[in-house]
């Protein structure tokens, strides 16, 4: 079928005709559609039986981003690498991404299972909704992929075939600019921030020595490929639904159209930067100290869970390497420390160019007054620039959560 863009008609022929669609609902079942496309880069649907239970997500990528239209182009080779790479997540740790379906690379269409009791976590988190085992259950996530796609999990010519796969050129040109050039210098430039920032921007700028760190920062994104990565997970990639009466609810992992071989730590950190951006933003959306605190408290929790969760899954795979040399409980440390210090380091950026940056963070911007707006976008740009001048002086996640609690004065570190 030559590319077309859909809509909520066309969708029902595509899906009707497809000859998988057996596969997912009853012969001859009466269809229904809705759009609900929410993101920057795609449209989505749900396509759904009429009285019934069964459902797809149908989503389709567009030759140019959603949210900016046609005078943005981009390639719709995105749908592809994200239907690998949820290929791969599912083989890694089945039950936390979206089961595929169907890919149609001519359509530039991925199909998936409806993730209809869930929602997007950002807007509920920053309500300050608490979602139990949220760090445990991305550490966990991310020990599982990123080993499985890794030199200690493959042979070196099964890495390098895989690898081959996910050459995603264009969308980390974006990455490239819009997290580790754009925010960083004056020109070129796409960022967007409030003139009250001027001050802080300049200042920013002028640092030599935070500018070296993420120039090497960048380098490594560019160039170290240690494993299959997200390569855009933040609490917007997360779903989950509410808890139940037991306490407990389903977290998946969605959206990995950036996905790319390059440093482990970048996906550690970005996810770790989207919790901090949170709570730095509760100044504006609490302004009860205590409401404010328990919940920083819970965020801070999870950055802790989600690293030492990874650390003890990646140590735990380590022990059915082949190869001797990864056996060795020296490197084991050495790398595991080192994938610390990157993760922090990415946090900082991630922080500072969703502050200043082209594409910003609802935390930030939905919050309501003009000046605590302000003031916690200069606590964010504080604290990420501190992460990326101190990043290779990470040694434990201890080290980590001191800095934090110092820079939200937390008077309690649980």
């Amino acid at each position: 079928m030559p590319y077309h863009i859909l809509n909520r008609e066309s969708v029902l022929e595509y899906v009707r005709g497809h000859p998988l669609f057996d596969t997912v609902f009853y012969p001859g079942a009466a269809l229904e559609s809705q759009e609900i496309s929410d993101g920057n880069l795609n449209l989505v649907f749900r396509v759904y039986e009429r009285g019934g239970e069964r459902s797809v997500l149908v989503k389709q990528a567009l030759p140019y981003l959603r949210v900016a239209g046609e005078g943005w182009p981009l390639s719709k080779a995105r749908a592809g690498f994200e239907a690998r790479a949820l290929e791969q997540h599912h083989l890694a740790a089945p039950g936390r991404v979206p089961q595929p379906k169907w890919f149609d690379e001519e359509m530039a269409v991925n199909v998936m299972e409806d993730l209809r009791r869930h929602q997007v976590m950002r807007a509920p988190m920053v309500a300050r909704v608490q979602f139990p085992g949220l760090g445990r259950t991305v550490g966990e996530f991310l020990a599982a992929t990123l080993f499985a796609t890794s030199d200690f999990a493959l042979l070196s010519a099964e890495k390098k075939r895989l690898g081959t796969q996910f050459v995603n050129l264009e969308l980390c040109e974006l990455s490239e600019a819009l997290i580790f050039t754009e925010p960083f210098y004056s020109r070129p430039s796409r960022n967007r921030y409030s003139s009250a920032l001027e001050a802080e921007v300049q200042s920013l700028w002028a640092d030599a020595e935070v500018l070296a760190q993420v120039a090497y920062l960048k380098l490594r994104f560019m160039t170290d490929t240690q494993a299959l990565l997200h390569g855009d997970l933040h609490t917007g990639s997360l779903m989950a639904t509410l808890p139940d009466a037991q306490g407990q609810c389903d977290i998946r992992i969605i959206d990995p159209e950036f996905a790319f071989f390059g440093p482990m730590g970048f996906d550690v950190g970005l996810f770790m930067a989207n919790l901090l951006l949170n709570a730095v933003a509760q100044q504006g959306h609490a302004p009860n100290l205590e409401q404010r605190q328990t919940y920083r408290r819970y965020l801070l929790e999870q950055l802790a869970l989600c690293w030492r969760s990874f650390e003890s899954g990646f140590l735990m795979r380590f022990e059915t390497a082949s190869n001797p040399s990864w056996l060795e409980p020296g490197f084991q440390k050495s790398f595991l420390c080192s994938v610390l210090q990157d993760s922090v380091g990415y946090a900082g950026c991630e922080m500072i160019r969703r502050t200043i940056g082209f594409a910003h963070v609802l935390d930030l911007d939905s919050i309501p007054d003009e000046l605590e707006r302000v003031k916690a976008e200069r606590e964010v740009l504080e604290l990420g620039r501190a992460l990326i001048g101190s990043h290779r002086k990470i040694e434990s996640i201890d080290v980590l959560e001191r800095i934090v609690v110092e820079h939200l004065q937390l008077e309690v570190l649980l």
